[in-house]
């Protein structure tokens, strides 16, 4: 057990009843809860013994105040660093903490490997609250955190998988990347051979608060599961069981 452990397992008894309803509202069911080791921090840091790094990034607990915990693993399922989420939705950004560099660390990457292997596919999307409403239609769904496919990441994928369905968000950095992605990457490879093939989800365009939906987790706002869930289903790789998505039926 390391230190980063036994932090999961003290922010896990943290999570109360006004933690579990923010996440309720923000598409994570009780048992995912569980599943991904979520947890919840207020400043006050328990009683471990803390690399010199993390105790300076987070300035002793002062930085985490009133946030999530989201553990990131590798494909062992070592917990090797987090990401910090602030429960009032208001506070946007995050906050990410990875001990080394070098290996591929992300959200979500060991829970989706036993799914990786049989399927020979993944799911990549970018936030962590856009992977919960996602992988209950799709267990191989990683959260890669950023709009971009780290090198590590690839690596592993070389080894595992034929096809990547790249379900970034719908603004230009994210439809930038998947483009990239494809063209580095899928049929029109840089070196002339296909590494992948590439699939570009794009998320229906579905009207939100004036405006339309950026990404996944706005989309099952809009949508809710069951929507949701027969629009993954229809893009999903090699987890595919029906024919296309009738965007008549979300009007």
């Amino acid at each position: 057990m390391t230190w980063m452990d036994d932090l999961t397992a003290y922010a896990a008894v943290g999570v109360d009843d006004r933690a579990k309803e923010a996440l309720w509202g923000r598409g994570v069911t009780d048992q995912q809860i569980v599943t991904y080791g979520l947890g919840y921090l207020d400043r006050d840091l328990p009683d471990l013994p803390y690399s010199p790094a993390f105790l300076k990034w987070a300035d002793n607990g002062n930085k985490l105040d009133d946030v999530f915990v989201l553990p990131l693993t590798n494909t062992l399922g070592a917990i090797k660093g987090f990401q910090f989420r602030h429960v009032d939705r208001e506070r946007a950004g995050y906050m990410d903490f990875i001990a080394e560099k070098g290996e591929a660390v992300l959200f979500g990457l060991s829970q989706a490997m036993p799914h990786i292997w049989r399927s020979k596919s993944v799911f990549l999307v970018e936030g962590a609250f856009d992977l919960f409403p996602v992988q209950r239609f799709n267990p191989g769904v990683v959260a890669t955190l950023t709009a971009r496919v780290v090198d590590p990441l690839v690596n592993i994928l070389r080894r595992l998988v034929d096809q990547v369905d790249m379900g970034y968000d719908m603004d230009e950095a994210g439809r930038q990347s998947c483009e990239k992605f494809a063209k580095w990457h899928g049929k029109a490879s840089r070196v002339g051979a296909k590494e992948f093939d590439v699939q570009i989800v794009d998320w229906p365009q579905v009207a939100m608060d004036g405006g339309f939906i950026k990404d996944p987790s706005d989309l099952w706002e809009a949508l809710g599961d069951d929507q949701f869930g027969k629009f993954v289903r229809s893009v999903s790789g090699r987890e595919r069981t029906m024919g296309p998505f009738d965007a008549e039926t979300i009007w």
